[in-house]
């Protein structure tokens, strides 16, 4: 997709007579006093600047000297790219001068590259049962995040809980934590932000229903050794308590977000992925209790242990610090442009006519 601009708005031109001096194209500073316009690179994508008739760009050396953002040049545009985001940059003032072949002016283009999309969430809209007084721990995974740009892990925080009197919430490498308060029942809302490298910020929320339970069922959630792209089976079954003794149902898997994940009947989990640090929830049910638990797959080269327990305890950072996870969630997928309403039937006349 491009950007296409105007080169000079009206006012401008009607700013211009026949004996009107040119600026100086070879300064940036008396160009920008003559006039000024606005130009943003999309991030990855180029923008163009396009004289309106019967404008011409005059010369395409001053452009090309003034900054590499000019990938192409010509009497009809000025096709400005940024190969990269780079928040340090600033604004690049760039110089064009214009000709109707009588008449010549210079004007200085303010040229800014746009920093890449926020992150995405798309966390499940079904709520989640918690326990009084019992700890809800939510794996990153399940709050469907994409990101352009998250390269070493992706900011989680925490913001809060609505009602507050319902609980706290915290963020770890790993999860979202919800403490359920020992004096409350009944829905709540937990808040969440994901943030890129930039600082880019997209929020979320969670439900969860509060519920007083005398015997709880217990999942753990546990690290497991990831050896390349390998697949991993994992006994989910030996990772849940059903404090009364009841039987336990396996409900079902979360999906992971670079791999592929199969949970049978029997509580076993097959995963299959890239060899990136990964993650998948899974829920249980007995006795009309239910529980959440999570796998977090760990490569041996991610500085963290591959077995055990995944710590839940706060990890100090302060309650508007975002916490680094251990994921790099998958870019977004791209739209893909949608056809007519008679393309499916146009697809069936073609097959039947061959």
């Amino acid at each position: 997709m491009r950007s296409f601009l105007a080169a000079v708005p009206v006012a401008l031109l009607l700013l211009a007579t026949a004996t009107a001096p040119a600026v100086a194209a070879e300064d940036p500073a008396s160009a920008e006093s003559q006039s000024a316009a606005e130009v943003e690179i999309p991030y990855l994508e180029t923008a163009e600047i396009q004289p309106s008739p019967p404008w011409r760009i005059a010369d395409c050396d001053v452009p090309r000297s003034a900054t590499p953002l000019v990938v192409a040049c010509d009497g009809e545009r000025i096709v400005l790219s940024a190969p990269e985001y780079d928040p340090e940059a600033g604004v690049t003032v760039l110089p064009v001068t214009l000709t109707d072949g009588t008449v010549s002016m210079t004007v200085a283009y303010r040229v800014t590259a746009a920093p890449p999309p926020a992150p995405e969430v798309s966390p499940s809209a079904t709520v989640r049962p918690v326990a009084s007084a019992s700890l809800l721990r939510i794996p990153f995974s399940d709050l469907g995040a994409t990101c352009t740009r998250c390269g070493g892990g992706a900011g989680l925080i925490a913001l809060g809980v609505e009602p507050a009197s319902a609980g706290s919430a915290w963020a770890t490498p790993t999860h979202l934590v919800f403490r359920a308060s020992s004096t409350f029942t009944g829905p709540a809302e937990l808040g969440f932000g994901v943030l890129d490298e930039f600082g880019a910020e997209t929020k979320g929320k969670l439900p969860v229903s509060v519920y007083p339970a005398d015997a709880p069922l217990i999942a753990l959630d546990v690290f497991v050794p990831l050896d390349g792209s390998a697949g991993v089976e994992v006994d989910l079954a030996s990772l849940v308590t059903s404090i009364a003794g009841d039987d336990v149902v396996l409900v079902g898997c979360g999906a992971s977000m670079h791999g592929s994940v199969a949970c049978d009947a029997d509580g076993v989990a097959r995963y299959v992925g890239s060899g990136q640090a990964d993650q998948f929830g899974f829920q249980v049910a007995a006795g009309g209790e239910q529980a959440a638990g999570s796998v977090t797959l760990v490569p041996a080269d991610a500085g963290l242990p591959t077995t055990g327990p995944v710590p839940t305890a706060p990890t100090g950072a302060d309650d508007d610090e975002a916490v680094t996870t251990l994921f790099t969630p998958p870019a977004p997928i791209e739209d893909l442009a949608t056809g007519g309403p008679f393309d499916a039937f146009i697809a069936l006349l073609d097959r039947t006519s061959r």
